[in-house]
């Protein structure tokens, strides 16, 4: 990614750093951060040139001497655009990562950690308060199964049905490899319901990428390998059949998922389902939770709740305990038969109402129109 003025001048203290977060992808950040992080700069870098604030300097120069004033002004003017607290705290978020950057040898020690504007130390808090931590959404299996049923293409109802089984991140769900899955000689086996998966995650800052253990049922499982079996993912282009490294999931286009691009075909699903809600995919892993909160698994609540921090791969349980919201009680009531649920055959039930062959559906591929 390159940034340029509207000169058409290369930004050449935006180019060193994004060359840098491409060297850092799989080591301590994800290409969805790298992105992110490029968007946010861009962002701030088109606002310094329309702002007219630094009128006889360049974007490098402008990068090199801005200030918390000047970043309370972009924040003030994002917020007047429609922007939310939580974009513009994750811009900001951004923007200090590349500015503690320009402070360091490899950026150049182009600035002073002094002139930080979040202070000295570089720990004064963001000019954008963080959104207080919301209500963890209740997605039930209907909903699942609605959402699902709106989606054109098996690729997208397995790869989001795992999602939900699962409760990995949008990043980690399409990073996942064939390599990652467990054995088909394993999960034939009719006697186990439930099966470890390891997880290449995303959240480690100070080790890089860190690892952990969910669980995958059985059904779903049973779900990935049809799709794997299907003529469109078996002669996708660029790997060999059984090419350990090659995507879990592909679209049907045969090409690997970009978050964006499948966050986008969740949204599309949602709108055609016609629920009355802005569901986002991240809701998925709510979902996750409740469901194991509800379910056989473990011998109690706490027991759930262990389960829970591990499969959604939160570092403290202090995190987990948003769901605790629904009290145990209440959520027992969630449940139609009022009884604990079983999440394999919670799986298989997504799985025969969203699942539909070869031959009674057609792909539909390439950019969708509503």
């Amino acid at each position: 990614m390159t940034l340029f003025s509207k000169e058409e001048r290369i930004v050449y203290h935006a180019h060193n750093w994004f060359s840098y977060l491409n060297r850092s992808i799989g080591r301590s950040i994800t290409s969805s951060t790298a992105e992110q992080y490029g968007r946010s700069l861009s962002y701030l870098c088109e606002w310094l040139e329309t702002s007219d604030y630094f009128p006889n300097l360049s974007l490098d120069q402008a990068l090199e001497i801005i200030s918390r004033d000047d970043i309370v002004e972009w924040q003030s003017y994002q917020q007047e655009k429609g922007c939310s607290n939580s974009t513009r705290s994750g811009r900001e978020a951004a923007i200090k990562e590349f500015l503690t950057w320009l402070t360091t040898s490899e950026g150049g020690n182009i600035r002073s950690l002094e002139d930080s504007p979040w202070g000295r130390s570089n720990t004064l808090r963001y000019t954008v308060r963080k959104a207080n931590k919301k209500s963890p959404k209740h997605i039930t299996k209907e909903l699942v199964i609605s959402v699902l049923s709106a989606m054109h293409n098996e690729c997208e109802r397995c790869m989001f049905h795992t999602q939900y089984d699962t409760g990995l991140r949008l990043s980690e769900l399409i990073n996942l490899k064939k390599g990652d899955l467990p054995s088909s000689s394993i999960y034939s086996n009719q006697e186990f319901e439930l099966y470890p998966l390891l997880v290449n995650g995303n959240k480690g800052r100070v080790t890089g990428l860190k690892t952990r253990n969910t669980v995958i049922s059985r059904a779903v499982l049973n779900r990935i390998r049809k799709y794997h079996n299907s003529p469109e993912y078996k002669l996708a282009t660029g790997w060999r059949v059984n090419d350990p490294n090659k995507p879990v999931f592909l679209t049907s286009n045969g090409k690997p998922w970009a978050s964006r691009n499948a966050s986008k075909q969740f949204k599309s699903a949602v709108l055609r389902s016609g629920i009355q809600i802005e569901m986002k995919s991240h809701w998925l892993r709510h979902g996750t939770a409740y469901s194991v909160l509800g379910s056989d698994m473990g011998k109690d609540y706490e027991d759930r709740m262990l389960t829970i921090q591990q499969m959604l791969g939160h570092a403290d349980i202090s995190t987990t305990e948003i769901y605790t919201q629904i009290p145990p009680a209440v959520l027992a009531k969630l449940n139609s038969e009022g009884q604990k649920t079983n999440r394999l055959e919670e799986a298989e039930a997504i799985r025969e109402a969203t699942y539909l062959p070869p031959l009674k559906h057609t792909e539909k591929r390439g950019h969708y129109r509503d």
